[in-house]
């Protein structure tokens, strides 16, 4: 388990055991605002019962191409075809994904249908066509995102005004990163801007931040409803000071050195998703706005993980088939994905549809956007064929009107800077979701006793009751709290852990 990096509140400096090694030297503020003194970051680390050899469950690395080349696009190793063959008349009858065979519905030709649909509509929008740009009754009048999570609204904020916008220091980066993917909501980064000034981490403070949040909560709603997830339940009820706190706890670990160390973009999912509150989806969704900068530099078809409304989609594309196949192998939707991704020219092509891809280069579509795109047609499908429902959700409605902004919308996206990067080049594919060792926040050391040999440390879990305390080996807690133990052996042993063992 790497260390993690902690705040040393007498001279503000960070300490590590391997700064040596540290791919980018971490940020260190002239003075600990007032917040950070009353309301310290945690200090975070993993039950050794969980712990797991992760290294050994990774796959072999796999050279493809991926988004990168030139300044922004790679020259695609599949170009996409602009002039449709005739459709072929065949339907699919089955498709073979690991070795079970999966039944396509109605939905699956819906799929490449609505995909090519909505690009076609963006392009009419960024060409200066005018309303309504479809024929698509269902497309007129309710939203959906773009085919392309590049091209949505919020992507594209991300990547001008979170991204490229203020120091490219990698910890100010990641730190703008985090905040916005907190909230996933413009007005609320507005408005913290507006209160502010320039949003830096090396100015942040909890007891500031919550002061002005607090005014916004008052009249408006902080949160999108897209990828709201609770916080930790720490020390507040309200769950934005959670995630504020959540937060500097991260950032005060290093986020950014870790993130900048790790060689496979499963390894980075898995730490960010080890956090505290970090569910699997949003862990993801998080990672995905990282790679909009250059702190990441991960190919898009390295791994995916599907959310609900993608499971939800895939049970409507293939129906029992799916379901039971997914019974005895937990990693088909992920597999599903990739078989759309890498297939996704010849089903175009076998409906006679046009699809311009992404670009200049016509790009097709990555695993993020094949995920982003099977939730948009789970909801278009309620609609479409509101006769094929998924049991588990059975939502029948689409509750989000859509009427064209009056906003200018530009003739050509802005896309990241990063995805010239060389390492994109490569894709280290991952075919099943990764294990996550979860951390738990450590508030103390209650005591310590030491069996065959071995030291361990009672350890009291930051908002459990005493009744969660466990036993976990004193080396294992100083790699990644060695504060905390540093100051328990100061007071009783009369000296530092480390000293201890010199």
């Amino acid at each position: 388990m790497p260390p993690i990096r902690t705040k040393n509140t007498t001279d503000n400096t960070i300490a590590c055991s391997d700064a040596e090694d540290s791919t980018f030297a971490p940020i260190i503020r002239e003075s600990a605002p007032k917040a950070f003194l009353d309301l310290p970051a945690l200090q975070l680390t993993c039950l050794e019962s969980e712990h797991d050899d992760y290294a050994s469950q990774l796959p072999v690395e796999q050279a493809r191409l991926s988004r990168s080349s030139g300044k922004f696009y790679r020259k695609p190793s599949v170009v996409l075809i602009r002039a449709p063959r005739k459709p072929s008349s065949q339907q699919c009858e089955t498709i073979t994904v690991n070795g079970h065979v999966l039944k396509p519905t109605i939905v699956f030709d819906t799929f490449w249908r609505w995909c090519a649909e909505r690009k076609s509509i963006d392009d009419r929008r960024r060409a200066g066509e005018p309303f309504p740009w479809t024929e698509d009754e269902i497309m007129k009048t309710k939203f959906f995102c773009n085919t392309y999570r590049v091209l949505d609204k919020t992507s594209q904020f991300i990547i001008v005004e979170v991204v490229q916008k203020g120091s490219q220091d990698p910890g100010e980066i990641v730190f703008r990163v985090f905040l916005f993917s907190i909230f996933t909501k413009i007005e609320t980064w507005q408005w913290l801007e507006k209160k502010l000034g320039s949003i830096t981490w090396r100015d942040f403070s909890q007891e500031r931040y919550i002061e002005v949040l607090e005014k916004r909560a008052q009249t408006h709603t902080l949160y999108t409803g897209a990828f709201q997830s609770p916080g930790p339940k720490w020390d507040y009820q309200e769950t934005y000071k959670n995630h504020l706190l959540l937060l500097q706890t991260v950032m005060d670990n290093d986020l950014a050195g870790k993130l900048g160390k790790f060689k496979r973009m499963e390894e980075a999912y898995a730490y960010i998703a080890s956090f505290p509150s970090m569910g699997d989806f949003k862990a993801y969704q998080l990672l995905l706005n990282l790679s909009y900068s250059s702190v990441i530099n991960f190919s898009g078809n390295d791994f995916v993980i599907p959310g609900i409304g993608a499971v939800s989609g895939l049970v409507k594309m293939f129906g029992k088939s799916i379901e039971n196949a997914a019974k005895v192998d937990p990693n088909i939707r992920i597999a599903v994905i990739r078989y759309m991704m890498e297939t996704q020219q010849q089903h175009f092509c076998r409906l006679g549809l046009q699809f311009s891809g992404l670009g200049p280069d016509r790009l097709p579509m990555e695993l993020a956007d094949m995920e982003h795109a099977i939730c948009e047609v789970d909801k278009y499908a309620r609609k479409a064929h509101p006769n094929i429902v998924d049991n588990k959700k059975g939502r029948s409605e689409l509750r989000r009107k859509w009427t064209p902004s009056s906003d200018p919308y530009p003739a050509t996206p802005v896309f990241p800077d990063a995805w010239s990067h060389a390492r994109r080049n490569i894709t280290r594919r991952c075919h099943k979701v990764p294990t996550v060792q979860k951390r738990w926040a450590v508030e103390n050391i209650v005591t310590h006793r030491v069996v065959q040999g071995r030291t361990e440390c009672n350890v009291h879990w930051y908002g459990y009751s005493s009744k969660s305390d466990t036993w976990e080996p004193v080396e294992t807690l100083f790699e990644d709290t060695p504060e905390i133990v540093n100051a328990y052996w100061k007071k009783h042993f009369g000296k530092c852990y480390s000293m201890a063992h010199l």
